[in-house]
């Protein structure tokens, strides 16, 4: 399968009016990059889970590193998924 492109984590909550839509695109991401980890945390589950990180939702985290403060349109996130390159 080869190297992992890191890990990419979105945050939800129950009630955000976007979430819906970053469900949508977690998907997308998982189908166009199967090499990347795409982890949902729901911050209505484990609150403390984006502290330090996450101020709003939904959110989207590449290794550590906040990438989208709300949903990216699908070009931006298409065009973000092509600069990936393959952790070593």
């Amino acid at each position: 399968m080869g190297a992992t492109l890191g890990v990419l984590k979105i945050f939800i909550s129950k009630g955000c009016a976007g979430c819906k839509r970053a469900l949508e695109l977690a998907a997308m991401v998982r189908k166009i990059k199967p090499r990347l980890i795409v982890e949902i945390i729901d911050l209505a589950i484990n609150p403390t889970a984006g502290a330090g990180l996450v101020f709003a939702v939904p959110a989207y985290v590449y290794n550590s590193k906040p990438v989208f403060f709300g949903n990216p349109s699908p070009l931006e996130l298409q065009a973000w998924l092509d600069r990936l390159e393959p952790e070593v």
